[in-house]
């Protein structure tokens, strides 16, 4: 039951969010805006990695005696993805410092501050099961205690930090349009790719050293 209630819940976040990244990509590239375009492709990797979570889901579900190499499978396999978008971001925003562009600042702070309520609400539906799953972990599976789930840490850490870069995307919009610094709006979705690097890079090392290091299924 309470497995079903991960997959609808993530299926909801997921369907929220895909519709959410295409408005801003679209109106990113509309209105020129880096750091608004960086948080739509940023949207599409924590979808992308709330899909790898429901199937993971899907699997263990089917394979309980395998819980903890899936979830760390996931976590890695989500950790890739958000590392290559990061790259990409950082890329963009680059070449956005060699050649400037005008940003059309009402529209893209309208859309950016959208997707930050987005991200909230989903933060406020995900946090629920991210407390329900490590309860469900006590409560049933006390030799997995210790563990992380890193499938599920994958998808909750890639809406905290969406959330993260839509506000970095509103402070860059806003000093953008008030001050002049139009070189702030690069400069920021230069950032926040970079800590989106980090984070995956944390992941891929925490999620590696289980997929090497523990033999799965073999400790009590």
């Amino acid at each position: 039951m309470n497995n079903e209630i991960l997959k609808t819940k993530t299926l909801l976040v997921i369907a929220v969010t895909l519709i959410t990244m295409v408005a801003e990509i679209s109106f990113g590239i509309i209105t020129k805006s880096m750091a608004l375009t960086a948080d739509g492709f940023h949207m599409g990797t924590h979808a992308l990695a709330l899909f790898i979570t429901f199937l993971v889901c899907l699997v263990i579900a089917k394979y309980k005696d395998k819980e903890d190499i899936l979830n760390a499978l996931g976590g890695y396999t989500s950790a890739l993805f958000l590392g290559a978008t990061s790259i990409g971001i950082i890329y963009e925003s680059i070449s956005r410092f060699i050649n400037p562009q005008s940003i059309s600042f009402n529209e893209a702070i309208l859309v950016t501050v959208i997707g930050l309520i987005v991200n909230i609400i989903c933060i406020l539906i995900m946090s629920d099961n991210h407390g329900h799953n490590h309860l469900h972990n006590h409560n049933h599976e006390p030799e997995h205690e210790h563990k992380e789930n890193l499938n599920f840490k994958a998808a909750y850490l890639h809406i905290l930090a969406d959330a993260l870069t839509s506000v970095m995307a509103i402070l860059a919009l806003l000093c953008g349009k008030y001050f002049g610094w139009v070189f702030f709006d690069p400069l920021i979705g230069m950032v926040g790719g970079l800590i989106i690097l980090k984070w995956s890079i944390d992941l891929i090392k925490s999620s590696f050293n289980i997929l090497i290091g523990t033999p799965c299924s073999k400790k009590a």
